[in-house]
């Protein structure tokens, strides 16, 4: 039976996340920067698999969120596929790239292999930029499916799958995000828990003594690898339905998988519920601002963002997280000598 004690959190957040929508009204900017948040938590999801529980450091996760943007978006402009299967196949096609790629390149270890993986996006920024096949500098803007295809499903549940991922409904969209980072969570958490995920624990200790107990660390770090370029590919499809345009210097570059890491790092590197505290903190700063100064603060939210993310860190290293589970630590021992003392 699943303990939703342990879960107290994730419910907290998850009827936040339905009821603020409903209750704020039609207020765009609002939408939007809930579906940032999702967009970019599921995304930090995926990094964390990779840097949080495995130890190993990727700065270039936009490659695999740039995949499955682009892989989508061509599949509906070029061939009237729906979203749903581009995202699937973005996915599998991310994953194949991160095996291929990281098969060789987890030989490396520390700051080279963090830089390494940065350059693998770099690269991948200057193919697509050049590449006249998929708009090259260009890019490629998205029609909305219903217009490609017209002779879409009439029924109520044919709408939900053809209309959901078309953002002119605006909170369709953001249920539909809100139900697949609900997902994407879900799978982390299983993960976090289970034998494989208590194996990538011991690799992030130590590679040796994981060796002495039977585990291979190459193996188990491709396979977190290879499901976090999925789910960062899921995480490009969304924000290439939401932003209706693409181009390899909106997806690829350093500053996307940058947002990946910091808004992880703030909310608590190793633990789920990091990426979703720290995108919170990162995009409603950025809202709070733009209210604060008409749009004319440009940059502020960001000297905020950093300069907490400074605070934070050197206070402790496993973000706001590591904070509350200390205060929580401190609470209960001092509970316990209360009760002692009675």
């Amino acid at each position: 039976m699943v303990n939703l004690k342990k879960y107290r959190l994730a419910l907290i957040l998850l009827a936040a996340f339905i009821l603020i929508p409903l209750t704020i009204g039609n207020t765009t900017d609002v939408h939007n920067v809930i579906i940032y948040i999702l967009i970019y938590a599921m995304v930090g999801e995926a990094w964390n698999l990779i840097t949080g529980f495995t130890g190993q450091t990727s700065f270039g996760h936009a490659a695999y969120f740039g995949i499955g943007a682009y892989t989508s978006t061509i599949m509906l402009q070029y061939y009237h596929i729906t979203p749903w299967i581009g995202m699937l196949v973005g996915g599998l096609i991310a994953a194949a790239l991160a095996f291929v790629i990281n098969f060789q390149m987890f030989k490396l270890k520390g700051h080279y292999f963090a830089i390494a993986t940065l350059c693998v996006a770099e690269i991948l920024k200057t193919i697509f930029s050049k590449w006249k096949w998929v708009g090259a500098g260009d890019g490629i803007a998205l029609t909305p499916i219903v217009a490609l295809i017209p002779d879409a499903p009439k029924s109520a549940w044919g709408k939900i799958a053809w209309l959901s991922l078309d953002v002119r409904n605006r909170l369709p969209f953001l249920f539909t995000t809100l139900a697949m980072f609900v997902i994407v969570f879900i799978v982390c958490a299983a993960l976090e828990n289970s034998k494989i995920g208590f194996y990538w624990k011991a690799i992030r200790e130590s590679h040796e003594v994981a060796e002495s107990i039977g585990i291979n660390p190459r193996n188990y770090k491709l396979l977190a690898m290879c499901i976090s370029a999925f789910i960062a590919a899921i995480g490009g499809t969304f924000f290439a339905q939401f932003f209706k345009y693409i181009d390899a210097i909106t997806v690829f570059p350093m500053s996307v998988s940058m947002i990946f890491v910091l808004v992880t790092v703030l909310g608590g590197l190793g633990n789920i519920y990091g990426p979703i505290i720290g995108a919170v903190i990162y995009y409603s700063l950025d809202l709070i601002m733009r209210r604060l100064t008409g749009s004319s603060g440009s940059g502020l939210d960001q000297v905020v963002f950093g300069a907490l993310i400074v605070l934070i860190t050197c206070t402790e290293p496993l973000g706001i997280m590591g904070i509350v589970e200390k205060v929580k630590a401190r609470l209960l021992k001092k509970k316990e000598g209360g009760k002692e003392n009675g």
